[in-house]
């Protein structure tokens, strides 16, 4: 009888024990996502991207060279991509300067509508643009309207969305983006919203499609156009 009292008493601090690390790791992820002001979020970019320059022409570890080797410039699609990231960070960087200039004046929602970098399909993005950054290693941030009109109620779009230019993993980046992904999408679904990502964000993603739940929108859901390429948008379900 003392013995499986004893059991039950080890079962049910064993069962605490459990649920306080998860309550841990559940406040640690919530505290670890947060909203920056653009001039914070332009600041660190501008770091990153003179740390983009020092490792961007490096692979990562070559196993056959041993743990601490750096291997040689990126060729093919992965160099592809990579080149569109530098542009990203610069978009990201001009973008978000520009928000914290629009914010220092007398009005800046009317001011945020004339940034011209956040004028994206046909629409002034600007107004409703918020920068998030999840802090975990490596450290990803993302700009993101949060939109709420007829035509997209409750709409969160990613225009652009970038990863710690340090980290050389490739499956590290990719869990990185998916985990910012996911906080995206829970926080759009707490007012019943969705997510999706523009095609000059996703195209700079090193996750696939799959892993990072993405779906083209369909053709005959896009507008045509005879003057301008048409803007296609993924819709993430993470």
């Amino acid at each position: 009888m003392m013995r499986l009292q004893v059991l039950i008493h080890v079962s049910i601090l064993l069962a605490t024990a459990a649920n306080s690390r998860m309550a841990s790791v559940v406040a640690f992820a919530a505290s670890s996502f947060t909203e920056i002001v653009p001039l914070k979020a332009s600041m660190v970019t501008k770091t990153w991207q003179s740390l983009l320059l020092d490792v961007d022409q490096k692979v990562g570890v070559v196993p056959e060279l041993g743990s601490t080797s750096v291997g040689v410039k990126r060729f093919g699609p992965e160099l592809e991509r990579r080149t569109k990231c530098a542009r990203q960070f610069e978009r990201f960087f001009e973008a978000n300067f520009a928000l914290a200039t629009c914010d220092k004046t007398a009005e800046p929602a009317a001011k945020r509508l004339t940034i011209p970098l956040l004028l994206i399909d046909g629409k002034a993005r600007g107004p409703a643009c918020k920068t998030y950054a999840s802090l975990t290693s490596p450290a990803t941030m993302a700009l993101v309207e949060q939109n709420d009109d007829d035509d997209n109620p409750c709409c969160w779009s990613v225009l652009m969305l970038i990863v710690n230019p340090t980290e050389r993993s490739e499956d590290v980046i990719v869990a990185a983006e998916r985990t910012m992904l996911q906080q995206l999408c829970a926080l759009a679904k707490l007012s019943s919203g969705s997510v999706r990502v523009l095609d000059k964000a996703q195209e700079t993603l090193a996750g696939d499609a799959e892993t990072l739940g993405l779906s083209a929108t369909p053709k005959e859901d896009l507008e045509d156009s005879d003057s301008d390429p048409v803007t296609v948008w993924y819709r993430c379900e993470l």
